[in-house]
């Protein structure tokens, strides 16, 4: 049996990672296992109203699993046209003993069911029910994933981690490297899916392969460094600091 949460988790931020510590907590507590569905994308992508992702999905349950037992991706696409109940009865339930949301959580078609749904689905299931609250920064405002992609937009890539609670990495693929002004340039393609700055140049570091250098962000996205020696296909983890636009 297990404590069980729900969510997109985009970014894993602070307010996620104190939920995910009251899940293992609790797990701890009653001796279950802990385990989080992972929705792919938020039900605004359905709507063509959603512009990226903070993590991949790959990324996120890699960062999810350093707190719980197990994680399993839902692709909101299989997923958007099961009723409420169907998804619960499915899904939520299926050997869960504690159920651990937020408290904007909603699920089933159209997003139709909520907060007084779940309560009544959970009762009738002998399920006990863990309605956790909002996380606030220092100033009273509440920590979210929305929040967070519109600080990164604007590249205020410091404010964002700090709300993240850890590096904010831009992921990229290596397209070509040429050689300009005795300087080694890669251009780059970034995944549409996940949000980047819109423009601006940053000072990065890209840890697994040792790479310092200059990244350009406009029409085109550009790595700059003295020492560069990429292969074309070369998967990177970008970290940017001191931006300006």
């Amino acid at each position: 049996m297990y404590v069980t949460t729900i969510g997109v988790f985009d970014g894993v931020h602070l307010g996620h990672k104190a939920l995910l510590k009251e899940v293992n907590r609790l797990a701890q507590e009653k001796k279950l296992r802990s385990r989080a569905f992972v929705v792919s994308h938020p039900f605004e992508h359905l709507k063509g109203e959603f512009d990226g992702l903070i993590t991949s999905h790959e990324r996120r349950i890699l960062l999810l699993s350093q707190y719980l037992d197990e994680v399993e991706l839902l692709d909101l696409r299989c997923i958007k046209d099961m009723p409420a109940q169907d998804f619960f009865e499915r899904i939520l339930a299926k050997d869960t003993a504690v159920l651990v949301v937020g408290r904007d959580f909603r699920f089933g078609k159209n997003a139709l069911g909520d907060l007084n749904m779940l309560e009544k689905l959970c009762e009738d299931g002998n399920i006990i029910l863990r309605n956790f609250p909002d996380v606030l920064d220092e100033n009273g405002a509440r920590i979210s994933s929305s929040r967070i992609r519109n600080m990164i937009k604007d590249g205020k890539i410091e404010q964002a981690e700090r709300l993240l609670g850890h590096e904010y990495l831009l992921e990229a693929v290596v397209l070509n490297v040429s050689r300009l002004n005795s300087k080694n340039v890669a251009l780059l393609q970034t995944a549409k899916e996940l949000v980047k700055p819109r423009c601006g140049v940053f000072q990065i570091e890209e840890q697994n392969l040792n790479i310092v250098g200059t990244l350009i962000l406009e029409r085109e996205t550009k790595l700059v460094s003295e020492d560069l020696r990429l292969a074309p296909g070369t998967y990177l983890y970008l970290r940017l600091m001191g931006g300006k636009s």
